[in-house]
């Protein structure tokens, strides 16, 4: 059983999935949906502490080819808040939108700036609990609170360590078929 970004889950010790967009997320969370134990995914959050005992999993991806997700993603979609001003652009133009900004903020949803917020750092922006520039406080996060972190690029090899880790029964893991569109 799964709970999204619930803060009054009522089991004794949290297992929580921290769901970083284009990481294969989505997939995890009907893995874990097939499960008798209570998981909860954060989606659209960033990590915090809980008042119970806990535990972290996550998947992190190589940071290029999440941003070239990002911008597929983003391209195709047409209920994204983007969607009309990105299939415009080429992902030359997509990543000068994403460049370092001194006066980093949040913007409007149809802001093309609030790219930055979801593409750059986002790892490290997730696992701190917020802020971009703190690796740091991603890696003390990262050692004291997460028992796996799986990698995109190695999907079936982490979900072996999930199950492992977290007892999963089995499962069914389809590979989906995905075809870009891209402009050659």
């Amino acid at each position: 059983m799964i709970l999204f970004n619930d803060k009054k889950i009522m089991e004794n010790k949290i297992n929580c999935f921290l769901h970083i967009p284009k990481t294969g997320g989505q997939t995890l969370w009907h893995i874990l949906k097939e499960q008798d134990e209570t998981y909860m995914i954060l989606h659209g959050e960033y990590f915090r502490e809980f008042d119970k005992p806990f535990s972290y999993f996550t998947m992190i991806r190589n940071p290029i080819d999440r941003v070239i997700s990002t911008y597929y993603y983003i391209s195709s979609y047409v209920r994204d808040p983007l969607h009309e001003q990105v299939k415009k652009m080429t992902i030359e133009d997509f990543v000068d939108h994403i460049q370092e900004d001194e006066n980093e903020r949040e913007y409007a949803k149809n802001d093309l700036r609030s790219l930055r917020l979801r593409t750059a750092n986002l790892a490290t922006r997730y696992i701190s609990g917020g802020n971009a520039s703190n690796l740091e406080k991603a890696k003390i996060n990262l050692n004291r609170h997460f028992t796996v972190i799986g990698l995109t690029e190695r999907y079936l090899e982490s979900l072996y360590l999930l199950k492992k880790t977290y007892n999963l029964s089995n499962f069914t893991y389809k590979k989906r078929n995905i075809t870009n569109n891209r402009k050659k």
